[in-house]
This record gives structure tokens, C-alpha cells and sequence, in this order.
């Protein structure tokens, strides 16, 4: 009997544990369902953006092809039917598949429902791989992520097509090029060119809220992340129509601001750390304004936080 007890308080405390540990998904997750409002806002030719105002969204993507549409990214899978009514707007016709920019769960946690409906997934092998798994974001810069685990998602809910460096697809008079460029914001991140329309989804690899979040702790590179933005603006002209993985839609000049305020903030990071400044010395030296994040927290704060991701990217800790 003792052992019998001991044996339920052990699984409790389990259960406990397990629901605290995916408290701030459940918790963020059940705030999009209250709070969501969806915008489709026409792009170029055949291909719109579904925006999510009032939480944080990953903007979609759809391209109306002949015999079905193409989505990227479905954002959060409890909106699904929000998300789907959305996409009707556009085209009754079928979801023919999707592409999921990352794995993020405010980009691709609706591979949860889309894949239960045996729609085909295309993801960058990486993807799959942390989907498959229970994850945990870095922290580092953010407060609102300390300690932010998702579950994992389940066999038939995972990417069904992946891929390692580029991919090409064709639909009616449109070519869809998918591109790798190496870790960045996270280690599987997808940029879509729709060639034949000069219009970019570029996910969570450009966006438009202030200083980025890159998830170090699965594979994400301040350092990359700023050479993807050198790679993505090499598949751009003057011309192009950027759908970003947060924001309204934007341009190559815009994406050009963002690089070059980036590489101030990680060269005078470092040149000021070998010079022995302090995190604050360093901050009042970078004179570029990114935007104040002030959803993500305080922004001096996050300025300071980033430039000791910089530096712990460099295995320099400090406090």
C-alpha cells in the first residue's frame, strides 16, 4: 500500500510537472483563440497574405494555382477553422499543400490539423526533425520565452516532403523556388520565391517588429541570420514584394535597413567587448533604431539581451 502511494504521488507530480511545463503554449494558444482577427490582403496575380492581428500570427501565404491552393505556413492549429474559412475567401478549391517556413509554432503549429487531413507537408528536413521532438526556445532575449516548451507534434502531423538545400516547384505559370541558406533564425528555415510574380515569403528570416528573435538554442546564428538577410536580398530586386514572417508586406529596401542595422549591432558588439566596454557602453555606441519590440518587453532590455546573445554566440558570457 505504501509503495502503491508513493507510486501515485510520483505520478502526480508527473502530471503536474507536464502541464506547468507547457503552460506558456497552452496559455498563449488559448489568448490567439479569444483574440484573433484575420486580414487576406491580395499580394500579386494569384498569391495573397493572410495577416493575424490581435496575437502574435506568422503571416500565411496562398497562391491559387488551377487545381488547388498552396499555403505557406498555417500558423497556430487552434484558429484552423479561422484559418481554413480564410483561405475559402480566396479559393473554394482544395489545399493542394503547404510549406512550412520553419518550425516555429506560431508558423507551422497547424501541421498539427493539416496533417491529420493527410494534406502533403514540404519543410526543410530540419523542420521535421524538431517537430518530432518536445522543444524548448532560447530565452536569451526575450523574458516571454524563459522556459517555453512545445509538445511534440505527432507522426501524423509531421512534414511529409523535405528537402536539404533548394527545391523547385511549378504550378500553371507560376515557379516556386524554396530556398536554404544555412542556420539563421533557426536551423530549417525556408525563403519562397514565386519567380514569375518577383513576390518573397521569407518567414521568420525578415521581419518587421524590431530587433529579431533568432532561436539559438535550436540552431539559430545572429551571425547567419545576417547573412541570410545578404541572401535573401541577393534573390530580390527593387521590385520585389516581401510578404515578412511578421508585419506588413514590405520591400528589398526595407530588408537592405534591416541587414545593415544588424551588422552595426554585431560589429560594434564585438569590437566593443575586445575594447572592454560594458553590455550598457556597448548599447549607447549603436545608434541604429530597430524599433522599440515593446511586445516582446522592455526595449532597452532587449537591446541589452541582444548583445549578450551576440556575445554568448561567441562563447563570451557576462553578466
Amino acid at each position: 500500500m505504501k509503495k502503491l502511494a508513493i507510486f501515485c504521488f510520483v505520478l502526480c507530480l508527473t502530471a503536474s510537472y507536464s502541464q506547468d511545463k507547457f503552460a506558456k503554449y497552452n496559455q498563449t494558444v488559448s489568448s490567439v483563440e479569444s483574440n484573433m482577427l484575420l486580414k487576406v490582403i491580395p499580394v500579386k496575380n494569384d498569391i495573397y497574405m493572410i495577416e493575424g492581428l490581435g496575437a502574435g500570427m506568422g503571416n500565411i501565404g496562398v497562391l491559387e494555382s488551377d487545381d488547388g491552393v498552396i499555403m505557406i505556413d498555417n500558423s497556430f492549429e487552434i484558429i484552423e477553422d479561422m484559418i481554413t474559412e480564410a483561405v475559402r475567401e480566396i479559393s473554394p478549391k482544395p489545399i493542394k499543400y503547404i510549406i512550412n517556413t520553419h518550425y516555429h509554432y506560431d508558423h507551422a503549429d497547424g501541421n498539427r490539423a493539416y496533417g491529420a487531413q493527410n494534406i502533403p507537408i514540404i519543410a526543410h528536413h530540419n523542420v521535421r526533425d524538431r517537430q518530432k521532438n518536445e522543444t524548448k526556445a532560447y530565452g536569451g532575449l526575450y523574458a516571454a520565452l524563459d522556459n517555453f516548451y512545445v509538445p511534440k507534434h505527432e507522426e501524423n502531423e509531421l512534414p511529409t516532403l523535405t528537402f536539404e538545400k533548394d527545391l523547385s516547384l511549378h504550378e500553371n505559370n507560376e515557379e516556386i523556388s524554396v530556398f536554404y541558406f544555412g542556420n539563421g533564425h533557426t536551423d530549417g528555415d525556408a525563403i519562397i520565391k514565386f519567380q514569375n510574380s518577383n513576390v518573397v515569403h521569407t518567414g521568420d528570416s525578415f521581419v518587421l517588429y524590431g530587433i529579431p528573435f533568432i532561436d539559438i538554442s535550436n540552431g539559430g546564428s545572429i551571425k547567419g541570420f545576417i547573412n541570410n538577410l545578404e541572401m535573401i536580398d541577393s534573390v530580390c530586386d527593387e521590385n520585389t514584394i516581401i510578404i515578412p514572417g511578421h508585419g506588413g508586406l514590405s520591400s528589398q529596401s526595407e530588408l537592405q535597413k534591416l541587414h545593415k542595422g544588424l551588422k552595426e549591432y554585431y560589429s560594434k558588439t564585438m569590437i566593443g567587448h575586445q575594447n572592454g566596454l560594458s553590455v550598457d557602453q556597448i548599447a549607447a555606441s549603436i545608434e541604429t533604431d530597430l524599433g522599440k519590440t515593446s511586445g516582446f518587453g522592455d526595449p532597452i532590455e532587449v537591446k541589452r539581451n541582444f548583445i549578450k546573445s551576440i556575445l554568448l554566440e561567441n562563447n563570451i558570457i557576462v553578466e
